[in-house]
């Protein structure tokens, strides 16, 4: 075991539970060092490049990544806590390492409670792009893994001899994703991002908004051939490829698709929703794309964007017309699988940023565990809706209360969610106008809306400043939050260090 991890990218891993003892690792390769647990690791590597933990180490590991999951304790109360699978990449800055952590909970006959885990692997901190660029598959295998291996303990727990065959089958099967990774080991991620449609589809018109180029869209010309653009977002370097939507260039990227659409990370796919006599032709477009994944064995994300939803003809029947059939085309094409569809208006650039922000999410691994801990922020202090910002406004993580529809008149909760969402960025942009008029350090702001309080707080997660938005039913629930904000925000921070890059 020791010669595997030796050889390979990984610097250690460990199997970490929260018990009656509290949290603890269990598992732990290579095997602590013998330093004694007062003492700390060495922060020096040795000549392989490789570091030594000590049981200690260990230990600060588990606390450190279990917080994270366990909170104040409340999530005992749930009853779906078998459906928990969570992946989380999280830094440890006195290890020089980053660990990719998975945690679920496993019910035993020796714990009163389900028993929250964490399986953790270590690489340097400017190797974790490995574990971005290859998330799919070492997923697939970590899932896998644990599928047998909940099992094994499901009485007690095993002498590290007897299991440790087991983690040395899962090691070696993620140094054979180390020697045909995906994409490079580099220090920064570099995503790949497509945007593809038929010509005029509003695919360079969306790319401009995002990047707060209006003036850009006056006398905007078709794109000729791909436009490749690059951006920085939530610490990822990210290439968005403008693909030109003309027949011949069409053509071109599906023929030369290990150019144009290999190793792409994600594709937001356009579809003009006025334009009803190109429906088929864009539907029969979008199938080539997925036949050319499917070919190269890629589950990219897909992203369908329907533009120039325009606030002015939204609700016009002929509209609504057209919704109606190209979401029906796309459900069979799809075989009728869960989409992600945004209609979108260059005239409502919060309907951009919100297309643009999921597709983001769709690539963080810390998405659920940021949004685990939005949760828990909300449901203790009362909250029935609640958004995490980023300074663009993008959302990076949502709470939604079944009860919250019952404060404003409208049709469904899905409504409700919508329209805060869709305000969100709006209220970003509106708080950071009117702060530079006030003096003192102004950080929130309240907002009474029909019979409920909107709350707005500015806060600072490590170096970036953040939005929380909240929708509560009476003021008195502020209170509430601000008392339990300080746990979020040193939960929450080291997630969105690591949300994308």
């Amino acid at each position: 075991m020791e010669d595997l991890i030796n050889s390979s990218i990984i610097k250690g891993i460990a199997f970490c539970t929260y018990d009656k003892f509290g949290p603890q690792p269990i598992y732990m390769f290579p095997k602590p060092t013998e330093l004694g647990e007062t003492e700390s690791f060495n922060k020096d590597k040795d000549i392989n490049n490789h570091i030594s933990l000590t049981v200690r180490d260990y230990t600060q590991i588990a606390i450190k990544n279990l917080s994270l999951l366990i909170g104040d304790g409340s999530i005992f109360q749930k009853s779906d806590l078998g459906d928990f699978k969570y992946f989380g990449i999280i830094p440890f800055p006195d290890f020089d390492a980053t660990s990719l952590t998975f945690y679920h909970f496993i019910s035993t006959t020796f714990n009163d409670l389900p028993l929250a885990t964490a399986f953790c692997i270590l690489v340097d901190e400017n190797k974790r792009s490995f574990f971005y660029n290859n998330i799919n598959r070492l997923k697939e295998i970590i899932l896998n893994f644990f599928t047998l291996f909940d099992k094994k303990i499901i009485d007690n727990y095993k002498p590290q001899e007897e299991i440790e065959k087991d983690f040395k089958e899962i090691i070696t099967q993620i140094v054979e994703i180390e020697k045909k990774p995906s994409t490079l080991i580099s220090t920064n991620r570099k995503m790949k991002i497509i945007c593809a449609g038929l010509d005029d589809s509003g695919k360079t018109s969306f790319l401009l908004s995002v990047n707060r180029k209006f003036s850009k869209l006056i006398g905007l010309k078709p794109t000729r051939g791909a436009k490749i653009t690059s951006i920085e977002a939530l610490g990822a370097n990210i290439f968005l490829w403008d693909l030109g939507g003309q027949l011949s260039l069409r053509k071109k990227y599906i023929n030369k698709a290990q150019i144009y659409l290999f190793e792409a990370d994600l594709i937001y796919y356009f579809i003009d929703i006025k334009s009803r006599n190109r429906f088929k032709e864009s539907i029969d477009y979008l199938q080539n794309i997925l036949e050319v994944l499917d070919k190269m064995n890629q589950k990219t994300p897909i992203i369908l964007i329907l533009t120039k939803g325009d606030p002015d003809i939204i609700d016009t029947f002929l509209i609504k017309d057209n919704l109606q059939i190209i979401k029906k085309e796309l459900g069979v094409l799809f075989n009728n699988k869960p989409l992600e569809i945004h209609v979108t208006s260059i005239f409502e650039i919060f309907t951009i940023l919100r297309a643009f922000s999921s597709g983001l999410a769709k690539l963080s691994p810390n998405r659920d565990l940021i949004k685990h801990n939005l949760d828990i922020l909300s449901q203790g202090s009362g909250s029935l809706l609640a958004l995490l910002l980023s300074m663009e406004g993008l959302v990076l993580a949502d709470y939604f209360s079944p009860d919250a529809k019952n404060l404003i008149n409208v049709p469904t909760n899905e409504d409700l969610v919508n329209i805060f969402e869709l305000s969100a960025p709006e209220f970003t942009r509106l708080f950071k106008i009117f702060s530079r008029y006030k003096s003192g350090g102004v950080n929130e702001a309240i907002f009474n809306v029909s019979n409920s309080v909107i709350y707005f707080k500015k806060i600072m997660l490590t170096e970036s400043i953040m939005y929380l938005l909240f929708l509560l039913e009476d003021e008195n629930s502020k209170s509430e939050i601000i008392k339990k904000l300080p746990n979020f925000i040193e939960n929450t921070q080291d997630l969105v260090i690591r949300y994308i890059s």
